[in-house]
């Protein structure tokens, strides 16, 4: 079995319409490169031109070239990109705002498939489309949606994206899912403080009001399920058609940890749950990036490795940047052939199982003209193209070693919560940053550190699946659900490690507070009551005792956002300089485990503070508590740039090296005998060929900037 490395070829989407002569060069091109796999496009405007009238003749065309000159094709099918005529045929079927206004597509993004004559027609298009391809032996793999959201791609004059769908058939969706919810509508009443009569008479919320929570959660959530529905939809009429070929999906963004259900962007969890395999759009370089930052990168991967593995699945790359970001009047540094080869390996250090590189040929018209090709205009290769075929060569010819290669199990998991994430609008907050800030601040200190992270969504807390892991950290984890306390206690009680923040548990998922925070009874776990906290922009947390390894009386935490004091029998480990008569940072002891309280915002402090606020060494020193050591510790000429991945595949290693920065760096790698003790032995470099020696189970090299090594040690 071969591991997929593909390159987007959007002929007609994102070019000008190539004859037949172009399209057979550019697929030459791309197979002398070192590819083989295509990943085309199909939209729907354009294979269905008239209402029951198709023309799959581009797709064939592709497949046919495709095939004759060797190359596997995977189809990115675009049902957004929809029929111009749909509105006139079904006036009904556009989205419509909170605020009322109707969006009349301009190519994209079609209309709302809640209309079942239009979700009629979208069915019988997938069909025929299927139908079609499946006829030829270099079809490969479907992408069935490119980026989910309730609505895609549309960017309002006001500079407002708007919240959607509030058609009529979109309320009625949301009706029906509220009857599955609630057994009554004096059930959907008491809960929403309404008078509804029947349920035909409920509106989906349009603003926030400020005694109100439980009816725009619904919403979110809806919204969330919705996605969720959609994409396995999509997924079940290519199957009544097509049972073989893997049927994938991939994210926006990069993971939902950065984005806000409010504005209908979906819970990678849920998604990747419906499909063979989940993916990510990873762009490194990407013109909205404020500047490139690895260990966001890194945090990217592990979180749509973490999303497809919570539902046994593994994932792609989706998408991965190719040329140099570009978005209207902003350009970011060029990608150099060294970045595309880095990226590409990094991926697969955090066990992606394929790879998109996105695009061929650079976008060719619209906002983001001139960014993101893999190729010059007039068609001819680049470095970065001869490069990321090299890359894609050495990848084929370990496939088998890829595919079955597994990152060294963690013992540490930051918990994603959707609720939370949910919460925002409740909050009049429009950005996700301060619940991402707080993990990707958590995530940073575990990266620099060398462990290895996953990250586990609050649906894997409430089923009890998080047990295998010594310490789980909640970053601003304000929301909670009874399932999720009951299971968070039984994983201390049974040995774990709990560290949570300022604001834990303060909201029950049904919108009240409780008559403690945290809610739910978790004050017995954590050892107390919160018993004030205030909301600041810096704040110092002195250490009173020596019980965290690392830290001695008198140290400094400076924290960030919320600062927090408890009513606590637990042990007093620091208090705040706004309240030094109750602690701000607690140990308790719970069954056989441990919780550990520190109040304020660990994650963010970090991100705003950086390593001089002392959350770095505080929370190591919390990790250290439980035993738990890095698979690698790594020491290098500049600290924080060298990542270092162990995977298994079957009896072997795989001992991936990076450099992320673009200077020369002297590195010493120390690989814990726990993870893999090899004592004496040469390995090999996968990218190069060459051998390096392992001496008493450390390995020392100089590594060019942006030099990735692969090694591989055989047993």
């Amino acid at each position: 079995m071969s591991f997929p490395v593909s390159v987007w070829y959007g002929v007609g989407s994102v070019t000008p319409p190539f004859n037949e002569e172009t399209i057979r060069r550019d697929l030459n091109n791309i197979k002398d490169a070192g590819f083989k796999y295509v990943r085309g496009w199909v939209n729907w405007r354009d294979t269905e031109p008239r209402p029951g009238e198709y023309d799959f003749s581009s797709v064939e065309n592709l497949l046919r070239v495709a095939g004759d000159i060797g190359l596997k094709v995977i189809l990115q099918v675009y049902l957004e990109f929809a029929p111009d005529w749909l509105p006139r045929l079904h006036p009904d079927s556009l989205y419509v705002s909170e605020s009322g206004n109707t969006i009349m597509p301009q190519g994209s993004p079609g209309v709302c498939l809640d209309n079942p004559g239009v979700r009629a027609r979208a069915e019988e298009f997938l069909r025929r489309l299927a139908q079609v391809v499946v006829k030829y032996p270099n079809f490969y793999a479907w992408d069935l949606w490119s980026e989910p959201n309730v609505i895609q791609w549309i960017y309002q004059p006001t500079g407002w994206r708007g919240l959607f769908c509030y058609c009529n058939y979109s309320k009625g969706r949301f009706r029906d899912w509220l009857r599955t919810m609630y057994s009554s509508i004096n059930e959907l009443n008491k809960a929403w403080h309404r008078s509804y009569l029947e349920f035909n008479d409920v509106e989906p919320p349009r603003f926030v009001s400020l005694h109100f929570a439980r009816d725009n959660i619904d919403w979110l959530t809806f919204n969330i399920a919705k996605l969720r529905e959609d994409l396995e939809w999509r997924v079940k009429v290519i199957r009544s058609i097509d049972s073989s070929h893997p049927v994938v999906s991939h994210s926006h963004g990069g993971t939902s940890v950065f984005s806000n259900p409010l504005f209908g962007e979906p819970d990678d969890w849920e998604m990747a749950s419906v499909v063979d395999a989940w993916g990510t759009s990873f762009y490194p370089k990407h013109a909205g990036r404020v500047k490139p930052d690895h260990v966001l990168d890194a945090l990217v991967l592990d979180a749509a490795r973490s999303a497809a593995s919570a539902s046994g699945k593994p994932y792609w790359i989706g998408e991965l940047q190719a040329g140099q970001g570009v978005g209207g009047f902003k350009a970011t540094e060029p990608v150099t052939p060294d970045d595309v080869a880095l990226w590409m390996w990094q991926a697969i250090a955090h066990e992606a199982k394929a790879i998109n590189i996105y695009h061929w040929y650079p976008m060719m018209l619209g906002f983001e003209s001139g960014g993101y090709g893999l190729i010059n205009p007039d068609g001819t290769l680049t470095d970065r193209a001869r490069r990321a075929g090299e890359v894609a060569k050495v990848i084929y010819e370990n496939s088998d070693l890829l595919l079955k290669a597994k990152l060294i199990n963690s013992d540490v998991a930051i918990l994603y919560n959707i609720e939370s994430y949910k919460w925002l609008w409740i909050a009049q907050r429009h950005s996700s940053d301060v619940l991402s800030r707080s993990i990707l601040g958590v995530y940073r200190i575990l990266f620099n550190s060398n462990h290895n992270v996953d990250l586990v969504s609050i649906r894997q807390v409430e089923n009890g699946l998080i047990s295998r892991y010594k310490v789980l950290v909640a970053p601003l984890s304000l929301v909670m659900t009874p399932k999720a306390a009951l299971s968070l206690r039984d994983f201390v009680s049974n040995g774990g490690l709990l560290l949570v923040d300022s604001r834990f548990a303060a909201i029950r998922n049904d919108g009240y507070i409780d008559s403690c925070t945290p809610a739910y009874g978790l004050s017995e776990v954590i050892g107390g009551c919160e018993d004030g906290y205030v909301s600041v922009d810096k704040v110092s947390l002195r250490i009173t005792n020596d019980l965290i390894p690392g830290l001695k009386v008198g140290d400094l935490i400076i924290g960030s956002n919320y600062v927090s004091w408890l009513n606590s029998k637990a042990h007093e480990v620091g208090v705040s300089e706004l309240n030094l008569d109750k602690p701000s940072i607690t140990i308790n002891d719970y069954g056989n485990g441990k919780a550990v309280y520190v109040g304020t915002s660990i994650g963010l402090s970090y991100e705003v503070n950086g390593p001089d606020s002392g959350v770095g060494k505080l929370v190591n020193g919390i990790i250290g508590m439980a035993m738990v050591q890095p698979p690698v510790e790594v020491k290098s000429t500049k600290q924080g740039y060298v990542e270092v991945r162990v995977l298994k595949s079957g009896i072997d290693h795989l001992l991936f090296i990076i450099n992320h920065s673009y200077n020369d760096q002297l590195v010493k790698v120390r690989i814990n005998e726990n993870v893999l003790n090899v004592g004496d032995a040469l390995i090999k470099d996968l990218v190069t060929g060459a051998s390096i020696n392992i001496i008493n189970n450390e390995v020392q090299l100089t590594l060019k900037g942006r030099q990735v090594v692969v090694g591989l040690v055989s047993r």
